[in-house]
């Protein structure tokens, strides 16, 4: 039994694969486990989170360039999620066997990577087809306490650190731009980690208003957070003051934001795209005769790679390290995470493609 087991580990990988034309398809593959040749390694895929955020690499899969990180067969797509992996076999001197590491990977239970600039603190993935790719997404992560992982805090890691990364980012970027000489910041989609993420980042800054939209069923939420100083719903755009603002829109609902432009026309300095919690309305971006600021979507890794050159990579990322530290001392009394075998992945990704409950976080076990 026991040589079965080991060959059946060794010949047989699990791949969650959705239908990159309607997301709502999705089904379970087997595949033969990659072998690593010389200067590759072979990482098995512990966990991972699934959040909003990652129906947003979904639907933006094309125009982005998400669906290139994780080919698949054709006209089907591996998402990414950020997770935490360990070396399970090696043939590069840097990687060892039983290393865990944090980053970008597939919704499968093994990746094949041809680590470069190997030390301490990680690798990068030189691996051909990611050549072209945002480097910030090639990056992994030693996860060592000399590092800044803290082994109590895994699942938070996972669940938080990439979408509030991109929160403190959105910060800075405002902040960088003098906020386009907006007074206040209305969040779309703000009961969505990394909206309150961007809004504990506003409140900590302080000198701005920062009004929240969301449905109506979580109005309670996103008011019992303490971080917006108002909170409407979707329903109650046409209430929004007319003040200079921004708008930071989590949501990609496309009807909100031309009913948001028409209402606040040349008020609006800024209107920011970052999701697509309602993927069904896709990348809605309005029309292009709207009223106010011109609608463009943020990109967080070319304000990481600005601020990288302007303050050092070392400064910034002791700048969002100390930052993520705080959030997390607060974010367990507003969410609490769950753990779900990797047999589940299918349901609780559906779960968060129909809308999830802001007070649920998802942790997908599987190795």
């Amino acid at each position: 039994m026991h040589s079965l087991y080991r060959l059946r580990s060794y010949i047989m990988s699990q791949d969650f694969l959705v239908n990159r034309s309607n997301l709502a398809e999705a089904k379970m593959a087997s595949a033969v486990t990659p072998v690593a040749a010389s200067g590759e390694a072979v990482l098995r895929v512990d966990k991972f989170a699934l959040t909003a955020n990652n129906i947003t690499y979904g639907v933006a899969g094309d125009i982005i360039g998400y669906w290139n990180f994780f080919p698949a067969e054709a006209g089907w797509g591996r998402i990414p999620v950020w997770g935490i992996a360990t070396v399970q076999s090696s043939e590069h001197p840097g990687m060892k066997v039983g290393d865990r590491f944090y980053g970008y990977f597939p919704m499968s239970t093994e990746l094949l990577v041809k680590p470069e600039r190997v030390t301490e603190r990680g690798f990068f993935d030189a691996a051909e087809h990611r050549a072209e790719l945002p480097i910030v997404y090639n990056q992994y992560s030693k996860m060592t306490v000399d590092n800044g992982f803290d082994p109590a805090l895994d699942n938070h890691a996972m669940l938080y650190r990439p979408l509030f990364t991109t929160s403190f980012v959105l910060d800075d970027y405002l902040a960088d731009n003098d906020f386009f000489g907006a007074d206040s910041v209305i969040l779309g989609s703000a009961s969505s980690k990394t909206a309150f993420g961007l809004a504990f980042m506003l409140q900590r800054r302080g000198g701005k208003k920062v009004i929240g939209l969301t449905s109506a069923g979580n109005v309670d939420f996103c008011k019992g957070l303490g971080l917006y100083n108002e909170v409407l719903t979707y329903a109650e755009v046409e209430s929004l003051p007319q003040a200079a603002s921004a708008y930071v829109d989590m949501s990609g609902n496309g009807d909100v934001l031309r009913r948001l432009h028409h209402h606040l026309a040349d008020n609006l300095l800024c209107s920011c795209g970052v999701g697509v919690t309602h993927h069904e309305s896709g990348l809605g971006q309005g029309s292009d005769d709207m009223p106010g600021a011109k609608p463009q979507m943020f990109f967080a890794p070319s304000q990481i790679v600005k601020r990288n050159e302007e303050l050092g990579p070392e400064i910034y990322q002791q700048q969002i390290g100390e930052a993520t530290q705080a959030f997390l001392a607060e974010v367990d009394n507003w969410v609490s995470i769950e753990e779900h075998a990797f047999s589940d992945v299918d349901a609780v990704f559906h779960t968060i493609l129909d809308g999830a409950s802001p007070t649920r976080g998802y942790v997908i076990t599987a190795g």
